[in-house]
């Protein structure tokens, strides 16, 4: 009896802590973007190294990860928006309350 009541609080507060993380990546989903950031991860990336070298010299093209933006989608903030987008369309094609 006992084991049953502890798997069922282990089950109860792995779902709190996945609903916190979708509900942190349903208000936050972008982050910034860790390649073209300065100082990024390990020091940053070479581009980002370069921003204080003359413009002669510098890369020419815009970041491979982000595009230019600056910003990349957390991991799981895709399937977070896919779930929403599913969820408002199931609402709208249930209809009216009668």
């Amino acid at each position: 009896m006992h084991v049953i009541e502890e798997a069922a609080t282990v089950a109860a507060v792995v779902l709190v802590v996945i609903a916190g993380r979708a509900v942190f990546l349903h208000f936050w989903p972008c982050r910034p973007c860790r390649w073209c950031r300065p100082g990024g991860l390990l020091g940053g990336s070479l581009p980002a190294q370069m921003a204080g070298v003359k413009p002669e010299h510098r890369r020419k093209r815009r970041c491979w990860r982000c595009k230019g933006t600056k910003l990349t989608r957390r991991w799981g903030a895709f399937h977070v928006h896919k779930v929403k987008l599913s969820l408002l369309q199931a609402w709208d094609e249930r209809g009216p309350d009668k």
